[in-house]
């Protein structure tokens, strides 16, 4: 059995059809429809009341309600026809234009990449901890969840879903998470406004996981430096599809308020969540996989921004009477430039690779042998009515070691370049 990784990385090549196409469409109309109606109603809620004291920290009990939506338009310089098709965990097709992109995967289309509302409720009014609550739409929910042991459908709508606790445990403030939560591994992270390119890199495509279901605490060991330590099910496991746990620690050192350094391990038995369905448990398999991560962040000046994230994974495991290993490596750099209050420039250079050990195909992308992926990116971004709505024109070129992207007419290539413009709107 040949593993092959769950996210979008080189999906079998079929024919969409025209009704595939027209029902895509008719889904964007509707989630258009939907975001319109949910930003209408955004714009007609009155504002929280002013405090009193003029305090503008959280009250008790208060809800705190915000989100994005994300659209974007891409082209594709080779114009890749027919899509790759990536297939969840439930059985859903996902049409990919773009291989190897997270979760701009649409060629020459009018796409809604994330629809996004965020709600925490703080502590207080007789509940003894807060919730947090992330729900989302769109094709980056799907992509998110495309490995969930539970179902890509069951669970794409949330994103998070956690509660939490701060105890004073030997006079240290230590503070709890109990449910559903984004990971702690990466620069990057899954709201393109959040980060400084609007693609996201291939390190956070295929060297990490995207989040985690179980427990995490996180508490100050000095003035500088922070722990956090978490027992989860696994990689993009909220169903677990093993009884083994994971273990993840991390250690963020920010000696000032311009450098922080984040050093992140995280251990265990990893199944369909991080390897995709050729290790579903009907093959009662597992991977034991560890992954190590090194991400420093410098504000070099109050406009100039430097970042870099290393990435080193390594796998050994059975696939039913298979025996697999391998490993692999990210390297990437950032850089971001505030050019004026509105107008930025940023840049990225990212090197993925993927090593096959035992088996002959790489743990991450499934193919045979040695297979590095490289990309660069420049993405120019303007700013409308105070920062609520953020544009982005991007330009970015990929290439592979081996054919891996798709061309014209159901061919492959080593190279694909693409120019996209996005719009993030904020509430």
């Amino acid at each position: 059995m040949k593993i092959r990784l769950g996210r979008p990385s080189s999906p079998t090549i079929t024919q969409a059809s025209v009704s595939q196409r027209l029902a895509h469409a008719k889904a964007l109309t509707y989630r258009l429809g939907v975001c319109g109606l949910l930003w209408l109603a955004v714009l007609t809620t009155a504002p929280k009341a002013a405090r009193a004291d003029g305090s503008s920290g959280p009250k008790p009990g208060e809800v705190d309600i915000s989100g994005y939506l994300d659209l974007y338009y891409l082209i594709n310089a080779r114009s890749p026809y027919p899509a790759a098709v990536l297939t969840t965990t439930d059985g859903e097709k996902i049409g990919i234009d773009n291989v190897g992109r997270s979760f701009d995967i649409n060629d020459r289309e009018l796409s809604l990449s994330l629809l996004e509302l965020n709600i925490v409720r703080n502590e207080g009014k007789g509940i003894p901890f807060s919730i947090t609550a992330t729900l989302t739409t769109g094709d980056t929910a799907r992509l998110v969840h495309a490995t969930e042991p539970g179902g890509t459908a069951a669970w794409q709508t949330i994103q998070q879903l956690y509660l939490t606790k701060t105890l004073n445990i030997m006079k240290h403030p230590v503070t709890f998470d109990a449910g559903i939560f984004v990971t702690s591994f990466g620069y990057e992270v899954i709201e393109s406004a959040k980060n400084d390119e609007y693609s996201r890199s291939f390190g956070f495509q295929y060297a990490i996981p995207f989040y985690h279901a179980g427990l995490r605490a996180t508490t100050p060991l000095s003035k500088t430096l922070t722990i956090q330590g978490g027992l989860v099910n696994g990689w993009n496991d909220i169903a677990d599809d093993n009884d083994a746990k994971s273990g993840f620690v991390q250690l963020s050192w920010a000696p000032n308020a311009s450098l922080t350094t984040n050093l992140t391990y995280m251990g265990g038995l990893e199944g369909t969540g991080a390897y995709g369905p050729a290790l579903a448990p009907i093959h009662k398999g597992g991977i034991d996989t560890n992954l190590f991560e090194i991400q420093p962040t410098y504000q070099v000046t109050k406009d100039l921004k430097l970042a870099a994230e290393v990435d080193y994974g390594q796998g050994a495991g059975n696939v039913g009477a298979t025996h697999y290993s391998g490993y692999w490596t990210d390297i990437a750099g950032y850089a971001r430039y505030q050019l004026t209050p509105k107008l930025a420039v940023a840049a990225r250079y990212d090197q993925f690779e993927d090593i096959a050990g035992v088996g002959g195909a790489g743990l991450r992308l499934g193919l045979p042998g040695y297979t590095v992926l490289r990309e660069a990116t420049l993405t120019l971004e303007y700013s409308l009515f105070k920062n609520q709505v953020l544009t982005r024109l991007e330009y970015r070129h990929d290439h592979a070691n081996k054919p891996f992207f798709l061309g014209g007419h159901g061919t492959t290539t080593t190279d694909q370049d693409t120019f996209t413009l996005a719009a993030v709107v904020k509430f």
